[in-house]
């Protein structure tokens, strides 16, 4: 017996998005303007068909993407050409929202499921000069920091632990524990500090609650110890609030390689 998906077209693209003007990845019933939301009106305008677009995670209003994943499926019959979509998909979304890669993907591919890790960065900018390229993308501290303390803190993340005081309300998940498997930070040109981490999964705005509570301690010289109390705490309440999400991108995706392989471009 065939398989609803046996009849359909299972297609993965990469995008890349300025979050400035969206009210995050998933699509909302009372804003239009969404990355999910965008992409399934587009999609379903072409096919004059209901589409749905997964993603590989939600990142949230102000949040910006450099390599975001996502699949849908399109039925045999359609009449799209799939060679010309990534064109037309560009020419009918806005500007601030750009398809990167077009590929016909397996049936077992999930953009979500899939995945085996993700990688973001969060930009702060310490110079106190004013920076028309930086700002609308970075956290503005006007302020140095101690990046050997700041490292200190990120330290402490690397592997498994029970990520709890870092997890904001609002997505159930079955469990809070995550693997870190990068946490630094760096110092870039014209005052500009990253901070860049990688792990097999992340609670909801686990990456900016680590950096505003990383940058709180750090203001105030506070020991490695006291941020261990706080993850150690398991309770929200001890950690600092987010950092703002103009400052976070989330960087790339990463799937098993054969599923990759599977994968043709269009």
């Amino acid at each position: 017996m065939k398989s609803e998906n046996d009849s359909k077209q299972r297609i993965r693209i990469c995008l890349a998005y300025d979050g400035t003007g969206f009210w995050g990845w998933q699509k909302q019933p009372n804003h239009e303007g969404t990355i999910q939301g965008v992409l399934e009106k587009t999609l379903s305008k072409l096919t004059n068909q209901e589409i749905s677009v997964v993603g590989s995670g939600r990142t949230d209003r102000g949040v910006h993407a450099l390599r975001q994943w996502a699949h849908f499926d399109l039925p045999d019959d359609h009449n799209l050409d799939l060679s010309n979509l990534r064109y037309t998909l560009n020419r009918m979304t806005p500007e601030s929202l750009w398809i990167k890669n077009i590929e016909l993907a397996p049936a077992e591919f999930h953009a979500q499921i899939s995945c085996e890790t993700k990688c973001y960065k969060y930009r702060l900018l310490s110079s106190q000069e004013k920076s028309p390229f930086c700002e609308p993308h970075a956290w503005v501290l006007g302020r140095d920091v101690d990046l050997g303390l700041l490292q200190a803190y990120a330290n402490e993340i690397v592997g498994s632990h029970d990520f709890t005081s870092f997890q904001s309300q609002g997505t159930p998940v079955s469990t809070p524990v995550r693997e870190i498997l990068k946490s630094r930070w760096k110092v870039r040109q014209g005052g500009l500090i990253v901070y860049q981490i990688q792990g097999t999964g992340f609670l909801k705005q686990m990456v900016r609650n680590l950096v505003g509570t990383m940058i709180k301690l750090e203001q105030f010289q506070a020991p490695v110890e006291e941020f261990k109390k706080v993850l150690q705490g398991r309770n929200r309440s001890l950690a600092a609030a987010p950092a703002p999400p103009q400052g976070l991108f989330l960087t790339s995706v990463q799937y098993p390689e054969d599923l990759d392989n599977k994968c043709r471009k269009l």
